[in-house]
């Protein structure tokens, strides 16, 4: 993995297909000190993580077309074990085998439901990690 500077450094991955969504949580991150990363897709999500290691992933299951949100936190989790991942969806109740570093949260949610679960995860801001 290749050196980056803490400024350039990303607190959260977000993937998420819809748009709307994508912003929501975005802008939610944003004003809760994150720097975030967004994606459309997995693919482009998963190429970015071999440039630098998000402190969290946070992805949508069903990404439409193309690799899952649960393949992606397999993938990214096998190159960084140590970087949590927060598993959203509207269609699925529940998803098991979960590791402790693993969260789940059922759509619509408020994002301090989010904000609580990257909490729990303990991560931080790369302003915190500058401090």
């Amino acid at each position: 993995m290749s050196a980056y500077k803490i400024e350039d450094a990303v607190d959260v991955l977000l993937v998420e297909d819809d748009p709307l969504v994508l912003e929501t949580l975005g802008e939610a991150l944003r004003q809760a000190g994150f720097t975030t990363e967004r994606h459309t897709n997995a693919e482009t999500a998963l190429a970015s993580v071999g440039r630098a290691a998000p402190q969290a992933l946070v992805t949508d299951i069903n990404l439409g077309v193309g690799m899952d949100g649960v393949t992606l936190g397999r993938m990214v989790r096998s190159q960084c074990p140590s970087v949590p991942v927060v598993y959203i969806s509207g269609r699925y109740g529940e998803l098991r085998g979960l590791s402790p570093q693993e969260r789940f949260l059922l759509k619509p949610f408020p994002t301090s439901v989010l904000l609580k679960a990257l909490r729990e995860l303990r991560v931080t801001t790369a302003r915190d990690l500058a401090l």
